[in-house]
């Protein structure tokens, strides 16, 4: 199949590890996303109908994945072959229930929000398709695990007040860790990983995290807190992977495993085996490409044949949450506003870049 695939390039993009399962099971991809230096690509306003109808070989899918990083194209409701997008932070953005509608399947990565999303965009093409790891990346590199727990990743400002901070300071003081708060690049989240007994995740709001995949992934016990979403369906909790509940229980579960090598060892082996046998980006790419290749499958976004104003005032929400104030100018001044309405248009935009 050929694929337009639409992301914000960059290296720990789930965008990146998307486009290489998708080289990786043979399929051509042609990327229409937002581009940086190391990687040509389309600015955020580029309209993806005109790009795709400029192809010299015409693609039998666009798929736009999140996060978006400003970049939503214009043109989605009108590219005459199926889009789809796959929305990973549903658990927290909202906004991603507008940018839905412009697709004919949705793909969620929490399974939770699958009929949220239903519900909100008014037809079936719903599905959940949880996270993945990428074993070149997040593999075993077959080195001495000299920590006793490790963890990769956003210790921004918004989540320091949070129970991810509270228990990463819990584990700092008691244990051997990497140093959690400094940043890896892509290369070496796998050897972090694989020099770590036991990989601690905690989510931010109930969401199974690509931390859990990409720790077992690279041979650690992943112990990580009981949520739902499926959790409970991806992995046979006590034998693949370890949760624990509140505080008190990651200290002891964490105390527990590593005074007993064999058993965690044979858990995070087993967790290992289930991650590489059932849930890479490979896996992930097969799932989706089955459900939009179809017999049954129909072009059945809801934007597609409505009125500019409503596709418009969808992708304000979209702009907005963005940061995508060129891209909202441009929208105003298609829809002929004058100054002042093209200024009250922007103002959210331009509030947000101000407090956020």
């Amino acid at each position: 199949m050929h694929v337009a695939l639409g992301y914000s390039w960059f290296l720990t993009a789930a965008g990146y590890h998307w486009e290489r399962a998708l080289l990786e099971r043979s399929h051509r991809v042609t990327f229409a996303g937002l581009g940086r230096a190391e990687r040509p690509g389309y600015d955020g306003t580029a309209p993806i109908d005109r790009i795709v109808e400029r192809l010299p070989d015409p693609p039998d899918l666009f798929l736009w994945i999140d996060p978006a990083d400003r970049y939503f194209p214009q043109g989605i409701e009108r590219l005459p072959i199926p889009t789809a997008c796959y929305l990973i932070d549903v658990h927290i953005g909202g906004w991603r229930k507008a940018a839905a509608r412009f697709f004919d399947a949705v793909f969620v990565a929490q399974k939770d929000f699958v009929e949220e999303y239903a519900q909100a965009v008014g037809h079936r093409q719903v599905y959940w398709l949880p996270l993945a790891a990428a074993p070149d990346v997040h593999k075993n590199h077959q080195v001495e695990r000299i920590y006793d727990v490790g963890f990769v990743g956003n210790l921004a400002a918004a989540h320091r007040k949070t129970a991810r901070a509270r228990r990463l300071g819990l584990l700092a003081q008691r244990y051997h860790t990497n140093d959690f708060y400094r940043h890896y690049p892509p290369a070496e989240v796998g050897e972090v990983y694989s020099r770590s007994r036991i990989v601690f995740n905690t989510s931010i709001a109930g969401d199974v995290t690509m931390r859990i995949f990409e720790g077992a992934a690279a041979g650690a016990l992943v112990l990580t807190d009981a949520v739902a979403n499926g959790l409970d369906e991806l992995f046979s909790v006590g034998q693949e992977i370890v949760v624990f509940d509140g505080d008190a229980d990651l200290l002891a579960k964490v105390d527990y495993h590593l005074s007993h090598p064999e058993e965690r060892e044979a858990i995070a082996a087993a967790g290992q085996r289930r991650v590489l046998g059932e849930h890479t980006y490979a896996h992930r790419v097969d799932r989706l490409l089955e459900i939009v290749s179809a017999s049954g499958f129909q072009q059945s976004a809801p934007l597609r044949g409505a009125s500019e104003a409503d596709c418009r005032a969808a992708r304000r929400t979209v702009y907005t949450r963005l940061h995508m104030l060129d891209a909202l100018l441009d929208d105003a001044r298609a829809a002929g506003y004058g100054p002042l309405r093209r200024l009250w248009s922007v103002l959210p935009c331009l509030a947000r870049r101000l407090l956020v």
